[in-house]
Order: C-alpha cells, then structure tokens, then sequence
C-alpha cells in the first residue's frame, strides 16, 4: 500500500477485475441473467448515467446495437429534464451511477416511479440505487477514495458482461479475457515508473490536450480526458477522431499534444491517418494501440503499444497506462495526485 489513494486505487484495478470475474463468471449470477432476459425482451434498452458513469455504457451499446439490439446513451440530466417522454412501455433502462447517489440518477427514479423496469449497475450496495431498482449488478470495486479508476474500469467490465451475455455470446469466453486483461494490466505496474516517463515528458507543459478516438477508442478518450481534468487539472478535452476533423484541427497548434486511442479494428487505419496529418502539420502525437502503426520514425510521435484484444475489449487495458501517465504529471505540477479540490466524489446537487 502508498500514501496515495489515487495510485492504489490504480494498482488495485487488475483484482478488481477478477473480483468481477469471480461474481459474474465464476458464479452462477441470477441477477445477470435476470438482466440479460430483460434486454432480450426490451426496445429499446437506454442507458444513462452522468459523465463517467454515462460513458460507461457506450462499448455495451455498440455491442447491442451491433446486435440488432437498438441502445441509446442517454446523459442523466439530459433525460431527466428534455428526454423523459422517450421512455415508453417496452423500453427498459440501464441506469449507471458509480456512488448509487448522483442527483440526476435520484431524481429520475423518483420521476419514473416504477413506469419502467430498471437495471441498477452501482459500486455502492448501500445506495438509492441499489434500493430503488428492479434488477442490481454491483461492479464490486471496493470503497473508492479518490478520482475514478478502479471505479470506471470496473463499469465498463460488468456492462461488457451484460452486452456479451444479452447477445448470446459466450460469458467463459469473457470471463477469460477479463482474466487475460487483469495479467496484462499487472505487467504495466512493473517499474512503471520508469517505463511511463517518456510519455510524461513527452505530454508536460502542453496547454492544451486533446484525446481522440472512434468506437472502443473514443471511450478511452472520454474517461482518460475526465481523469487528466480532475487529476493533473489539465486542459483535457475527449472528441471523436472523425469530430476533429470537422473544426477543431483549425485550433490546433505545435505546443497542443494529441493522444490517439485507435486499437486495431473497423477504424483503425482512419486513426493512424490522422496521427499522420498531425504529425506533418508539427503536431505531437502520442499514439496508443495493440498494432504497430510502422509510421516513419519521428520526434513528434510517441507510441504507446499495448497488448492485443479484440477491439471491444481494449478500453480495459488501454486507459491504466494514461492514468499512470496522468498520476506522474500531477506530481510535477506539485499536486496530490486523485483529490478534488472543488468538485466531490458523489454529486448531489444538480
């Protein structure tokens, strides 16, 4: 154990995921296949949680609607005050909330009142929502002390399962990449220290960072650009890789750096064309991906390999190097790492 609640919440994820594993996989969960039966029988399944917790859903939606399964993420606060009325008979919710007691999760349940069955996925079994649901799937991450982590990857673990059990894909099949990512994630924390300080130093003293990506690797983007924000206060914005094309490449100049999520899959080559234009326009560019992009070698490109898995999976593995990253730049701006000095934990104030 450190002093630092933020760094063992980092170590810890990889016995998260086989806690996961372990109540999901291992053994026979009512509650999930409860759930699975209810999307299999639902249209269409929303999902909505707020900020990590909404992101949270994003590769499970991908996975139903790549099944025919149509699955809208939702924004909490988004559904709760203009979106409510699409809510109609038929329909199921997946509301996702790591502390089980965010305000806009609260007020939508209060507001629904048992008009529509609702899956609970929560870190807390003690919440307003593991109380106030048809269905809990706990993530099971243990108590959380400071910034997500644990938390998050913990979100996306237990919803793959649901969407890979909801599709009639093979849970021990999961449960063995789960397993597989958990071994992988532990390599990353021999001398991690050593092995992540180039890419520190490649990404201090930039003003502003933008995390881009598509499909797995856009949901990287959105939890790696949320944790930059709240641990190393940077300016950290996530996009889709295809949104920046349309505008923001206009701002971006050679003292910005760019981090590219694009592990190998449908949109691959997309992501290492565009680490290219950047890198011929003087833009830095740290590339994360399990394939070797074999771009020419160049100051302005620092590649980031991580071990290989089938595309739905990489967000698992492909956000701990960054919160790693994230954690050693904090310490050079002189900050405790993982603590809010102005938001909180549980938001419950809308």
């Amino acid at each position: 154990m450190n002093n630092n609640h933020l760094l063992n919440e980092i170590l810890e994820q990889p016995d998260v995921l086989r806690r996961v594993h372990a109540e999901y996989v291992l053994s026979e969960n009512k509650s999930l296949e409860e759930a699975s039966r209810l999307l299999s029988n639902s249209s269409p399944i929303h999902m909505t949680g707020m900020v990590t917790s909404q992101y949270g859903g994003i590769q499970a939606a991908i996975i139903l609607n790549n099944a025919k399964k149509l699955s809208i993420v939702h924004n909490a606060s988004e559904l709760l005050h203009y979106h409510l009325p699409s809510l109609q008979p038929g329909a199921s919710l997946i509301a996702i909330s790591q502390s089980g007691e965010s305000a806009e999760i609260v007020r939508l349940l209060d507001k629904l009142n048992g008009r529509l069955p609702v899956i609970g996925v929560y870190n807390s079994e003690d919440s307003y929502l593991s109380k106030h649901c048809d269905i809990g799937l706990p993530i099971h991450a243990g108590l959380q002390l400071a910034c997500g982590s644990k938390t998050n990857l913990a979100t996306i673990a237990v919803m793959l399962l649901l969407a890979t059990v909801s599709v009639g894909e093979d849970l021990d099949k999961a449960g063995q990449d789960l397993l597989s990512i958990a071994d992988s994630i532990e390599s990353l924390f021999v001398d991690w220290r050593e092995k992540f300080t180039p890419a520190v130093d490649f990404l201090t003293g930039s003003p502003y960072t933008a995390f881009l990506g598509r499909g797995p690797g856009l949901v990287s983007a959105l939890f790696t650009s949320c944790l930059f924000r709240e641990v190393s206060k940077s300016v950290a914005e996530a996009l889709s890789a295809a949104d920046f094309r349309h505008g923001i490449f206009e701002m971006i100049k050679p003292d910005h750096r760019v981090v590219i999520f694009a592990p190998y899959g449908s949109t691959y080559d997309l992501c290492i064309s565009l680490a290219q234009d950047l890198i011929d326009l003087g833009i830095p560019v740290l590339l994360v991906s399990n394939q070797d992009p074999n771009l020419p070698a160049n100051e302005l490109l620092y590649f980031l390999q991580t071990d290989h898995y089938p595309e739905n999976w990489t967000p698992l593995l492909d956000m701990v190097p960054l919160q790693l990253i994230d954690y050693i730049l904090a310490e050079r701006e002189g900050l405790q790492p993982g603590v809010l000095n102005l938001a909180t934990y549980i938001t419950r104030i809308e």
